[in-house]
This record gives structure tokens, sequence and C-alpha cells, in this order.
């Protein structure tokens, strides 16, 4: 019985901080939540991204916010809140339309890598670019072609920006 009342505890903790989360993040139209994670001692993790990159400002705003409005007394949490960079996967249509012209590494679900410049982002897609020497049709040697790729969201394990 205990566990579950502590699970119940647990459950309308985490409800009430994204309800927060999700108010708060109202007042910074830039800014978007990527990944929210709660441990069960109550620490979160807080990932976000901006269309302008996020701030250490941003980050010590959004905290001083949320202590406002969630009361530190009743509830027992710390919090932690992180900016996505180089380096963190991209998760949504926001981070690919930001990043577009850069060099990213594509990985699908047969695990092989595709490397390219980020060249468009629509609602169900994006598409990359890239050079790759290939065999002439006539005769020897190679030429330089351009080769593009489309992929819908969910055909990728993973997305990333990497750097030059």
């Amino acid at each position: 019985m205990e566990d579950e009342c502590l699970l119940f505890f647990y459950m309308e903790f985490e409800e009430k901080f994204r309800n927060i989360l999700s108010e708060i993040l109202e007042n910074y139209k830039s800014l978007f939540l990527i990944e929210l994670t709660f441990s069960v001692n109550n620490d979160v993790k807080v990932f976000l991204d901006g269309d302008n990159g996020v701030s250490l400002k941003d980050c010590a705003s959004i905290n001083s916010d949320i202590k406002k409005k969630l009361n530190q007394d009743e509830i027992n949490y710390s919090v932690e809140i992180g900016s996505c960079g180089i380096g963190f996967p991209l998760k949504q249509m926001r981070q690919f339309k930001k990043n577009i012209s850069r060099k990213v590494e594509i990985t699908d679900f047969d695990d092989k890598k595709h490397i390219g410049f980020l060249v468009k982002v629509s609602n169900t897609s994006f598409e990359i670019n890239w050079k790759e020497r290939q065999p002439k049709k006539i005769g020897k040697g190679k030429v330089t072609v351009d080769l593009s790729k489309n992929f819908k969201y969910g055909e990728c394990k993973k997305a990333q920006v990497i750097l030059n």
C-alpha cells in the first residue's frame, strides 16, 4: 500500500511539474522543451533548445520561475536545467529548422550512417545533400556527383549536428 501511495505521489509531482514548466515556457517563445526526466528521488533534468540558442540567463530565469511556482517546502526536489548543444541528438522539427545548412550525421534503423548538409525541412521529413566520388559511366576515373536523401522523421534512429 505504501508503494502505491509513493507511486501516486511521484506521478502527481511529475504531472504538476510538467504543467508548471509548460506554463513557464509560454513566456519564452523562442525556447522549447526537448527532454524532461524524473528520478525516484525527485531529481528533475530539463533539457531545452531555442531558435536562437539557450543562454545561461534563460536557464537561471526558468529555474527561478519553477521555484516560485512549485513550493519546495511541500515537495523535496532538485532541478537541473541545461541546453541542448552540439552532440545532443536532434529530436524536434524546430531543431532541424534551426540547423539548416549545417553538417549532420543521420543513423537509420539499419545502423547505416549518412553524412551530409541539412538542406530542407518540412513537417514530415528533412533532406540532406552531399558530394560523392563515383566511377565515370564511360572511361576510367571518377567524377564528383551531388547526391541527396530525404528522410521521414520516424525513419532515423538518430540525427546529430557534427563539426566540420
